[in-house]
């Protein structure tokens, strides 16, 4: 079956036969990285919250041993019986949501499995621990929990007076299975009287007779044989198997090539982590960076392609992990961190699995960070003869990439710099000279209206010497503010001189500029008065004429800019024709002054 063909409703269904898959994901879903630790789980759930990429995963990992072992047979197929009755009946009673319902019942015999599964654990390490003491360390969550181990010690009777509970309803349903014919291995005596206290009579019996047609028919749905099992608990589809690793690392360079450009962490982390997952064949990849100081990671995860969202928590890294960190970025040499199944701690134990490849990515401007792979749904032991290729190549072109961005926008924040006033973030004098000189080009070219206003501020001397510089440098930044958002994204405005603004209006009659600057002055007005400054501005308007310079435009514009100047300020003045300059007075309150002063 191709992985690409699988839709969320399959995959529900194909987990819902693997027990083993299903455990994995939810230990993955219940950690720091995706937060779904406080409710009772369902198969669809899981899927949502891995996305779709990690959820193909789980299952096209096969399961081998399973498949070879008699009695692992008998208890996968008690396991799903159990489901598919403890849906019915939740469904009958509502107990638990059915769904919830159908997940409990099949891991209801978690404990079991881990006792049969000590040569394929759900990690790479071996433990001492016994089975209830791993569900408790795996961070499941904790409704999840006490509704196992309940499970787990509701087989004795209980008195017919208790009330049925959700424990008692997956052991009806394991009862329901036995019945049916399914147990936990092949000639199982079990005392079929031994129950819960959701009693079964003879009205649940052709429950029991219905579970056989159930089991079977979801089994032989997506291939599986009852009888002999021969295809284990996954089936494996095009990702079973590892690719060539060189092979593998050609794919990684095609890829990581188009994010050259990339103008952000998250573009190239996406890059990073989407090619590790897909081309190297690791379940998840997560972003980190690393704070030396305390010993902790800021983790971000991007788990695969699908994942919108970049999670983020800071974990408190164990001392040998710590140490192992800080020699891989001595060395600038992957490290492979190996725990127990077990662990709690550390950022092994906060991500759940058991080993972990963490490639530096030390980059001179900024905090030192990592890239960590691991293969823990999937069961595939990381491998350093293979994998310590391709995590090299991953962390040599990482740390390039994100140097070369720290440079670009240090060249882009220097350009920026040459070419902004610091005061007011408009444009300074030399870009506004540059986007006027444009706009006559393409004016004259395309045959289109130029506009350009000159602005000034009113008596700004008499207001830094009676009110001082602070106050008239919040004067400019209000203006210019007021300035920056009249016009149009194709407009531009700068900061001409000490207390001047050019505007530059392309596509724009003098009639329409003669709108915008009466709302201008009026805004400038309004806004001082929010402030508790006497702001004003006098404007100069002129078009572009046959045969204009640069030069000619802006001495007509300053010539209209006085002709405002000398009618009393806080208006504007259109020199359209033959310089002459018609005036319109802006709001009232302007305190009148000589024609000579600014």
């Amino acid at each position: 079956m191709h992985e690409h063909m699988i839709g969320e409703d399959e995959l529900v269904a194909l987990l819902k036969l693997d027990p083993l898959a299903v455990v994995r994901g939810l230990r993955a879903a219940s950690t720091v990285v995706f937060r779904q630790a406080n409710a009772l789980p369902t198969v669809r759930a899981i899927v949502r919250s891995l996305g779709p990429t990690l959820s193909k995963r789980l299952f096209l990992q096969p399961t081998t041993e399973v498949a070879d072992d008699a009695d692992l047979k008998y208890l996968w197929h008690h396991a799903i019986a159990t489901a598919h009755a403890a849906e019915e009946l939740a469904t009958r009673t509502g107990l638990l949501e059915p769904e919830v319902a159908y997940l409990m019942g099949l891991l209801h015999d978690l404990p079991e499995w881990l006792r049969r599964l000590s040569r394929i654990e759900l990690g790479t390490a071996t433990t001492s621990l016994q089975p209830n003491d791993w569900i408790l360390n795996w961070q499941l969550p904790a409704p999840f929990v006490s509704l196992m181990l309940a499970i787990d010690m509701s087989d004795k009777p209980e008195s017919a007076e208790e009330p049925p509970d959700p424990a008692g309803l997956i052991r009806a349903a394991e009862l329901l299975a036995e019945l049916a014919g399914y147990y936990h291995t092949e000639g199982s005596d079990e005392d079929l009287a031994v129950h819960s206290t959701l009693k079964i009579d003879q009205s649940e019996l052709l429950v029991a007779e219905q579970l056989e047609r159930k089991v079977t028919e979801s089994l032989q749905a997506y291939g599986f044989d009852q009888a002999t099992c021969q295809d284990g608990l996954a089936t494996p589809g095009d990702d079973s198997a590892l690719d060539d690793t060189a092979n593998n690392i050609d794919q990684i360079v095609v890829s990581i090539l188009g994010c050259t450009r990339s103008e952000s962490y998250r573009g190239i982390v996406t890059v990073l982590t989407a090619a590790s997952v897909r081309y190297g064949k690791y379940d998840r990849a997560f972003y980190a960076k690393w704070h030396d100081d305390s010993s902790t990671l800021t983790l971000r995860s991007k788990a695969d392609s699908s994942a919108r969202r970049m999670l983020r928590t800071r974990v408190q890294v164990a001392e040998p992990e710590a140490e192992a960190l800080r020699k891989a970025l001595a060395t600038q040499t992957p490290e492979h961190l190996i725990g127990s199944t077990n662990q709690t701690n550390g950022l092994l134990g906060m991500v759940s699995t058991d080993e972990m490849l963490a490639i530096p990515l030390n980059y001179e401007f900024e905090t030192p960070a990592f890239l960590l792979l691991d293969r823990s749904l999937t069961l595939t032991p990381i491998t350093p003869s293979s994998d310590m290729t391709m995590a090299m190549m991953l962390g040599m072109t990482g740390s390039l990439l994100i140097q070369n961005l720290l440079l670009r926008r240090r060249s882009q924040r220097a350009q920026k710099f040459a070419l902004t006033d610091p005061l007011t973030r408009l444009f300074n004098r030399r870009m506004g000279m540059h986007a006027l000189e444009q706009a006559i080009a393409r004016s004259g070219r395309d045959e289109r209206p130029l506009t350009i206003l000159m602005c000034d501020l009113d008596h700004f001397k008499r207001l830094n010497d009676t009110l001082g510089h602070v106050s008239g440098d919040a004067a400019l930044r209000a203006t210019a503010d007021v300035l920056r958002h009249s016009v149009r994204k194709a407009d531009t405005v700068c900061r001409y001189g000490g207390e001047e603004f050019l505007v530059v209006l392309p596509d724009t009659t003098p009639d329409e500029a003669t709108v915008l600057a009466t709302r201008m002055f009026t805004a400038v007005h309004a806004r001082g008065e929010e402030l508790g400054l006497p702001v004003t501005i006098s404007i100069g308007l002129t078009s572009l004429r046959q045969g204009d310079t640069m030069e000619s435009v802006l001495i007509r514009a300053d010539h209209a800019l006085y002709a405002s100047k000398g009618y009393g300020r806080n208006r504007f003045s259109a020199d359209i024709e033959e310089d002459e300059a018609a005036p319109r007075e802006g709001p009232p309150g302007n305190p009148n002054a000589p024609a000579g002063s600014s």
